[in-house]
This record gives structure tokens, C-alpha cells and sequence, in this order.
């Protein structure tokens, strides 16, 4: 029998593949890899400068949508801690990272310069709504620490009459010790969705 067309079957069997997945995992091993807190049945991840608790296993405390609890999910499963960064590259320079970019230019790069590549203000207070830091350098950027050890830039070109507006997202050069290659995409996206809120 057919399994019929839900609009949520694109999370719907991933998110229930990494919550039982979670069901059989050691808390005590993953509080150790990823060196994050765990006490009284929860984690804590410091996200984008707020502590988040995650339930384990059940992870259903409010705040999450699916997409965000397949990512961190993987990441309690799969991720590891962070080392120490030496630099910022960007995602088609880190493994994998050729064979996502399309996904992620179309997905995260495209997103960002067509919300705010008209709107600077608007881009500034939702970067800095959510903890980033201003640097200098071309265009306008913020850094975001997404994780402890973990961190973004968002670089945006404004647009005008004579170019459109274009933007880079740069990645500490150890991300992938915590994400994989379609994680990263998916960090990216909810990093856009959070900044939203200030929009």
C-alpha cells in the first residue's frame, strides 16, 4: 500500500529515525563528545548566545520545530566538540562541500541577499538581535557564535541600479568537526529563520 502524501514526509520519517535513534543513546557519552551540560533529563546548548534546553530523549520542549530537532538530534548523535579554529572558509572549501553548494547558494546565499539585499537596516537589526557582532571589511558583516567554538559570517552587498545584491556566509574552519556537509546548510537556514523574528 501507497504511503499517502503528507505535507510534513520530508521531516516526518528523518525526525522519527534520529528520536529513536536518541531513545538508545547514553546521555553520559554525549555530554562527554560535545563536552555541553546535561543534568535533570536535559542538555543545554548555548545557541547564538541563549542557553536552549534539549529533553532527552524525548526533546519535545517548546521552541523546536521538526527541522530544528533533526538537526540538533544528528548533532547530539553525531557531532563532535569543536576544536580550536584558524580561520574562515567557505562551504564549498570544506568536505563535501562542492557537491552541496548548489543546495546551499540556492537554499541559504540567494535567501539572504534577496530578504535584505534592499533592506541594510533591517539586515543589521536582526544580526544583531541575535548576538552578532559587526566587523569591518566589504560590505556589511556580522559574526554570529553559533555554537561555543562555532561561527558564521554574514556578509551582505547592498544592491542598486547597476548590480543586484549579493552575500557570502563564511564558516570557522572546524565546523566540520560538529556538522556535516547538508547539516551546514540546514545551520545556515536556521540562523535565517532566527533572525526573522527582527525583521
Amino acid at each position: 500500500m501507497e504511503t499517502p502524501y503528507r505535507a510534513n514526509n520530508l521531516t516526518q520519517a528523518p525526525l522519527e529515525h534520529y528520536m529513536g535513534r536518541l531513545q538508545e543513546a547514553d546521555p553520559q557519552e554525549i555530554a562527554q563528545r560535545l563536552n555541553i551540560p546535561y543534568a535533570d533529563g536535559k542538555f543545554t546548548l548555548h545557541l547564538l548566545g541563549t542557553d536552549r534546553p534539549i529533553s532527552f530523549p524525548a526533546f519535545d520542549d517548546e521552541g523546536w520545530d521538526d527541522k530544528s530537532r533533526i538537526l540538533f538530534g544528528r548533532y547530539l548523535l553525531e557531532g563532535r566538540e569543536a576544536g580550536p579554529h584558524k580561520g574562515f572558509v567557505t562551504y564549498s572549501q570544506m568536505p563535501w562541500g562542492e557537491t552541496y553548494d548548489p543546495k546551499f547558494q540556492q537554499r541559504c546565499i540567494l535567501r539572504m541577499a534577496g530578504t535584505y539585499g534592499w533592506r541594510p537596516a533591517v539586515f543589521r537589526k536582526a544580526c544583531e538581535g541575535l548576538g552578532a557582532t559587526e566587523f569591518k571589511g566589504s560590505g556589511i558583516g556580522y559574526e554570529f557564535n553559533f555554537l561555543p567554538g562555532l561561527y558564521l559570517r554574514f556578509i551582505l552587498w547592498e544592491g542598486d541600479d547597476e548590480f543586484p545584491a549579493s552575500a557570502q556566509i563564511l564558516f570557522s574552519d572546524n565546523f566540520p568537526d560538529a556538522f556535516a556537509a547538508e547539516d551546514r546548510v540546514v545551520v545556515c537556514e536556521h540562523v535565517l529563520g532566527q533572525m526573522k523574528r527582527f525583521n
